[in-house]
């Protein structure tokens, strides 16, 4: 007996389909790799949406194929569930590795440029006070051999009042809308996302400075300071003073509430589930970091008054090379800034670089089915 000859367009139609499942399978197997390290509830609960979401497509395409009489609805019906809870998969882990990859790919936004007046030099160095490892050790690097070329290093960092204890809570409390200590805060935030927190690596200088307190400057302005331009910028400015108000005086931030969300969770969660947070962590502090969106009343205190006072420090130092490490979003205010009582200074080399980098294993592969089947 002969068998008819399968036509081009059945064939193709039969290649596409075998495509169509390999397809679906990897995003399975790549999502399961992010999505099950969270347990079989969460699993199964993906794979339960995508199937709805399956089924509601096979609903449309019942409409049409209802009164074909080689139509299986039942086979077909079990058919685009399936392939809904595949992609479902793949797609609730597809913004883990996008993250993962914007960390290692996304824009350079950490500047570190060498400026001149003709008579001094000044290096500014980018700083975020959460990042990794090899970033503040290539930055503590430079430092050391910074002083060992005679220049002085200026610090961020604002100065407690030792009588007025209450400012720094209040500027954390109004300012920030942060309901704990900054640096508890940052060091929360570091464990979080599998970083380290700046100050940990900047303690080999203090044994100098402690030698040679003048080589070392701390160049920012005070916690009354900030409080004295607060209210003066609540009384002469009423964009500040809207801003101020409407966000309330005890308000937290809803990143404030957030990480604490996350971080009264953190000691429930297993290594993997730590490893899958932290990419995403790293992905959103990443993108948050990138080329700054639109100015806020904030940055009037937080920036521009800072960026005054930082620009100040160097004119009234009498170091001919200073070597400062500022927040990265300080730098272009601060250039203006020393540039408008004195026009002379130019950026001589300006170079950019990234703060944050993924650890070399932080998922397990997507065929590790032992370690992810482990999970509870």
């Amino acid at each position: 007996m002969r068998h008819a000859a399968i036509s081009l367009v059945d064939r193709l139609a039969i290649s596409a389909g075998a495509i169509a499942w390999f397809i679906l399978v990897m995003l399975f197997v790549l999502g399961f790799a992010v999505v099950g390290v969270f347990g079989w509830g969460v699993t199964a609960l993906v794979c339960v949406v995508g199937a709805v979401a399956g089924l509601a497509a096979f609903c449309v395409r019942y409409l049409f194929k209802r009164h074909d009489g080689a139509f299986r609805a039942g086979r077909s019906a079990l058919l685009f569930a399936l392939a809904g809870s595949l992609a479902a998969m793949g797609v609730a882990g597809f913004p883990v590795y996008y993250l993962a990859y914007w960390v290692d790919a996304g824009p350079t936004t950490i500047p570190l440029a060498t400026l001149s007046n003709g008579k001094r030099t000044v290096v500014f160095q980018g700083m975020q006070h959460v990042a990794s490892e090899d970033f503040y050790k290539s930055v503590v690097f430079d430092l050391e051999k910074a002083l060992t070329d005679g220049y002085t290093l200026f610090y961020e960092g604002v100065q407690p009042v030792p009588d007025q204890p209450g400012l720094e809570i209040w500027f954390n409390r109004q300012v920030l809308k942060n309901r704990t200590d900054l640096s508890a805060t940052y060091k929360a935030l570091a464990d979080t996302c599998s970083m380290k927190f700046q100050l940990t690596y900047f303690e080999p200088l203090l044994k100098d400075a402690q030698i040679n307190p003048k080589r070392h400057v701390q160049a920012d302005v005070s916690y009354l300071d900030l409080k004295n331009e607060y209210d003066r910028l609540m009384r002469e400015d009423r964009f500040f003073a809207a801003a101020m108000t409407s966000a309330g005086t005890e308000k937290a931030s809803a990143g404030s509430m957030g990480l604490d969300w996350i971080m009264s969770r953190m000691t429930q969660i297993t290594p993997a589930q730590k490893r899958v947070i932290g990419i995403v962590c790293r992905g959103i502090m990443a993108v948050a970091t990138g080329p700054s969106g639109p100015a806020s009343q904030n940055d009037k205190l937080i920036l521009d008054y800072r960026n005054k006072a930082l620009a100040r420090f160097v004119r009234e130092s009498q170091a001919s090379k200073i070597y400062i490490t500022y927040g990265a979003k300080h730098f272009r205010g601060f250039i203006t800034e020393l540039r408008k009582a004195d026009p002379k200074w130019e950026v001589r080399s300006l170079n950019w670089g990234r703060s944050m980098s993924n650890p070399r294993e932080e998922l397990p592969p997507a065929g590790d089915w032992a370690t992810l089947l482990k999970q509870p």
